[in-house]
């Protein structure tokens, strides 16, 4: 794994990697925006970036996130881990545009106090790929830090297939390219139906899982974590239907789609553990 200074050249995500056995599939927990767009600042306000090792000294890993409730921040599972250790140091950055910027305005960095794993997360196919952040203060909502909108309890069986979805992330923007994006990128995608999805992954793709694709791009190191959402015309919302998970570990750019997690199949248990109200 490659680890860069924090302030120069921003760390890879802490990488898993899954081979399937007898047909030549494999998966790796890799995230970037590739062939997307700078976003405009305060567009994507939900946005967090997060920092996490393990130990004081350990390697420095990087991932995404969204900001679900004012103390609760929802990422991918994997991110928690890096050689089988959970990790134990997390420090979430909101209102951020260019990771470069320390004194950007209307940013603000928060310590994570705890993390909860989904408890069915397979580290082995990705399943439920999901982990929530305790923050260790209430975060503040601006003109540049907001909650994203949990998808409404009507939609769980929804599909979504067909419809565009935007993604975002800081990570890598082009293939070559072994830092992450020093300015917050987004793609769009659209949602493809679920056995399309399988049929690409060899029919092993977990269950509760969303795919996306975009010609040129998808997501890529550096972008897992990220969220995935929509534009929910029936009340005129944004609302956060994917977080991202793996690509093909053939690489970040090869016409195949990305995965993310379905957030409105684990509704239940985002609101168990943050307290959250459905509706």
């Amino acid at each position: 794994m490659l680890v860069y200074c924090l302030f120069l050249l921003l760390p890879i995500v802490f990488g898993a990697e899954k081979i399937c056995q007898g047909n030549g599939c494999n998966r790796r927990s890799i995230g970037r925006i590739i062939g997307g767009d700078i976003t405009e600042p305060n567009t994507r306000p939900f946005q967090v970036a997060l920092y996490m090792r393990v130990g004081t000294t350990g390697e420095l890993g990087f991932c995404g996130g969204a900001l679900v409730h004012q103390q609760w921040v929802i990422t991918a599972a994997h991110c928690c881990f890096h050689d089988g250790q959970e990790v134990d140091y997390i420090q979430a950055i909101f209102g951020a545009h260019s990771l470069y910027d320390r004194y950007e305005n209307g940013r603000r960095i928060v310590n994570v106090a705890e993390v909860v794993v989904h408890p069915d997360f397979d580290a082995e196919t990705f399943a439920n790929d999901l982990a929530l952040l305790r923050l260790a203060n209430v975060v503040q909502v601006t003109d540049t830090i907001d909650v994203v909108r949990l998808p409404y309890l009507s939609t769980v069986s929804f599909n979504f297939a067909g419809l565009g979805a935007t993604v975002s992330g800081w990570g890598i923007a082009a293939e070559g390219i072994t830092f992450v994006s020093p300015t917050l990128r987004e793609k769009l995608m659209t949602v493809m139906t679920d056995p399309l999805c399988n049929t690409s992954y060899f029919n092993q793709l977990p269950e509760n899982t969303i795919c996306g694709f975009g010609s040129g791009g998808g997501t890529c190191k550096g972008d897992n974590g990220g969220p995935m959402t929509i534009f929910f015309n029936a009340t005129e919302e944004t609302i956060l239907v994917g977080v991202a998970s793996f690509v093909s570990s053939s690489g970040c750019n090869d016409n195949l789609p990305s995965v993310f997690t379905r957030v409105q199949r684990h509704l239940d248990w985002i609101s168990e553990v943050t307290g959250i109200e459905l509706d």
